[in-house]
């Protein structure tokens, strides 16, 4: 997959699973599903073929997008990215949120967590369970000094002892 050249009309798409996080560089009306299919193809290149033991589905259909509840908050969790369609009679509905990024409300910079469906599953249900999401984000302690998980200690230096 060659480089693409940046541009000011595109954007960089934070993309998340466990501790991977993907950077693309798309079109502001791209679909979703040709990002979901960019992002397999950027994984396939990077030789990734698994994430935290689920391997890359073969189909962008099979791969699930979500956006943080709370854009300034990710301790308050994520939500699917895509409306489900409604069906009125015959036709069926589609959601201009569900078009691209712009419709979606996604700016430059923004981070959307993905996932894959089970393969043991034409519905919805998911390997982690409809609404959770296996991301860590990285924090910063700014009493220690350094990068820390969610919920890990760290060690306390005394003063005056060096790294």
């Amino acid at each position: 997959m060659p480089a693409a050249k940046p541009n000011p009309q595109q954007l960089t798409l934070r993309l998340k699973c466990h501790k991977t996080t993907i950077l693309l560089l798309v079109a502001p009306h791209d679909s979703l599903i040709s990002i979901k299919a960019k992002l397999l193809e950027a994984m396939k290149v990077a030789n990734i073929s698994e994430i935290q033991g689920r391997a890359l589905p073969t189909s962008p259909e099979d791969v699930l997008l979500g956006v943080l509840i709370a854009k300034n908050d990710p301790g308050a969790g994520w939500t699917d990215l895509e409306i489900p369609e409604k069906e009125e009679g015959a036709n069926t509905k589609s959601s201009v949120l569900n078009a691209s990024p712009i419709g979606a409300g996604l700016e430059d910079g923004s981070v959307l967590a993905f996932k894959f469906r089970t393969e043991a599953s034409d519905t919805d249900d998911l390997d982690m369970g409809d609404n959770e999401w296996d991301v860590i984000m990285p924090t910063f302690d700014d009493e220690e000094g350094s990068q820390m998980k969610e919920g890990e200690e760290g060690s306390q230096m005394e003063e005056g002892e060096e790294a």
